[in-house]
């Protein structure tokens, strides 16, 4: 039997759902083509995986068919402004350039030529076609896609500009694949613009309405280290907030996230958003797990230079190496080490002349000659976050 999901899939690629044949798409209007492409990357934004494999023919098979379409056709506004739309949404700009050289398309050439310059990477050329256009001034749907094409191009230089740009696709294209992109890009926009207030809510919306999509994984990652990086991060008493917007997420995705901003956190030398990340991972977990185990040694290693790394020296040497990953011997090693050189460092202050008062005394110099190779090792192994989000799906 074959399934609602699958239907919508059969029909957007133009296949009948009883027999399975191809028709003709050289016959359906190419902006009834596009319209189908747009219907297969909504259904991606809700987590259709075959819907995502779908999208390679489905591309090709409009492109293909675009090729063949009768010159009369793009007379039709709505036929030419469908091939910037395809263009943006991952068409083969070879096409696009074919018909742009035929002289057949019934719209703005500088649209056109600065899309084309978009997709080939050249920003420049992109920026001086396209950063002129309102737009407001076009149908929603290609004026969406060119705030999101702007937005990326001033995202650099203008963050807030580039805000006002993804509001207004979020704005107008609510629901679809474009306002799942623009959640996206914009959640780390003002994370760097230190906006706390709207990066949560973004962020809460995100996890609402797009939780499965196809991209959420990657998202997941990059929201993760960005959380430790932006300055909102070194603020404790925001932590809470950040606790309510991951309650959106089941508790395997809080438990992953959690620890990649705990291991974030140590690398960027933030110990207290560490320790607040691994406290709570421990409170997600089975004293048995492995992740349980993870979390204990960010909290351990988040203390080794502080008042507590007595104690933070005792935990690490308790953690069974054997149970760990490279990475996190690696980590374990260096953090042994730093903590160590703490200890050797304390009976050195306490031998200080009895007329000066105990607060007067100058924290010690520590010397971490020996173990900074270990330490850098470890912070590089710290960054990749590609292999960060794999170990949390563990």
């Amino acid at each position: 039997m074959i399934s609602c999901r699958t239907i919508v899939i059969m029909l957007a690629m133009g296949i009948g759902a009883a027999d399975a044949q191809q028709v003709d798409d050289a016959s359906r209007p190419p902006y009834q083509m596009v319209r189908s492409l747009q219907m297969l990357q909504d259904q991606i934004a809700r987590g259709d995986l075959e819907a995502h494999n779908a999208q390679p023919a489905l591309l090709k098979r409009i492109g293909d068919s675009f090729l063949k379409v009768d010159a009369s056709s793009w007379k039709e506004p709505r036929n030419s402004r469908a091939t910037v739309t395809f263009l943006l949404s991952g068409g083969a700009p070879q096409v696009i350039a074919t018909l742009r050289a035929r002289n057949v398309l019934n719209i703005d050439e500088t649209i056109v030529d600065g899309a084309i310059a978009y997709v080939e990477g050249r920003t420049d050329d992109a920026k001086v076609k396209l950063g002129h256009i309102k737009p407001r001034s076009l149908p929603a749907t290609l004026g969406a896609e060119i705030a999101l094409v702007q937005s990326a191009l001033v995202a650099q230089d203008d963050l807030k500009a580039a805000i006002a740009l993804l509001d207004e696709v979020r704005l107008v294209m609510p629901g679809t694949l474009l306002e799942e992109a623009a959640l996206r890009r914009e959640i780390f926009i003002v994370g760097q613009d230190d906006d706390f207030d709207k990066f949560e809510a973004l962020a809460v919306r995100y996890f609402r309405r797009f939780r499965h999509s196809i991209y959420a994984g990657n998202f997941r990652q990059r929201f993760a280290l960005s959380v430790a990086r932006f300055s909102f991060a070194q603020q404790p008493d925001r932590f809470p907030r950040l606790v309510t917007v991951l309650d959106h997420l089941d508790r395997s995705s809080q438990r992953g996230l959690y620890l990649l901003i705990s291991r974030t956190a140590l690398v960027r030398g933030k110990t207290e958003m560490a320790l607040l990340a691994a406290e709570r991972v421990a409170e997600l977990t089975e004293e048995d797990s492995p992740e349980h185990l993870r979390a204990r040694l960010y909290h351990a290693v988040a203390r080794v230079a502080t008042a507590g790394h007595g104690k933070a020296i005792a935990e690490l040497e308790r953690i069974d190496k054997t149970k760990l990953s490279e990475r996190d011997v690696e980590l374990q090693a260096a953090a042994l080490a730093i903590g160590l050189n703490v200890r050797k460092a304390l009976p050195e202050a306490a031998k200080h002349d009895d007329s000066i008062s105990p607060k007067t005394v100058m924290r010690p110099r520590i010397d971490f000659s020996q173990s900074m190779a270990v330490v850098d090792h470890a912070q590089k192994l710290l960054d990749l976050s590609q292999q960060q989000l794999k170990e949390t799906n563990r």
